[in-house]
């Protein structure tokens, strides 16, 4: 699902899904996805991530951060890890998308 063409970029990376869902289904699917976060805090590589759900009940956007394109990738050969993909992806597909930082503002003091 992620594009093959990010393999060389050997920085930082964060990976944004969104997920559209059935209102009635948002709430397991966030469940699932913490599930799934479990799995992945504990990988290699693993820096973060924050799951955030529409107020209209039919997306779910997840963002998580790896020290690496390779790390995430080896994250997602994880059998326990892929179990629990695979029930996040019964209930939604999602878009993933893997992006760079590159800009950052925080609040004036």
């Amino acid at each position: 699902m992620l594009d093959d063409s990010t393999d060389n970029y050997g920085g930082p990376v964060t990976v944004i899904g969104l997920f559209s869902v059935a209102a009635a289904e948002q709430d397991e699917l966030v469940k699932v996805i913490g599930d799934t976060g479990q799995i992945m805090r504990a990988q290699r590589g693993f820096l973060g991530s924050e799951v955030f759900a529409s107020l209209d009940g039919t997306r779910v956007f997840i963002c998580s951060r790896w020290t690496s394109v390779a790390e995430l990738h080896a994250a997602r050969e994880d059998p326990v890890g892929r179990e629990h993909a695979d029930r996040m992806f019964a209930i939604a597909t999602p878009d993933p998308t893997v992006c760079v930082l590159r800009s950052e503002l925080q609040p004036l003091l």
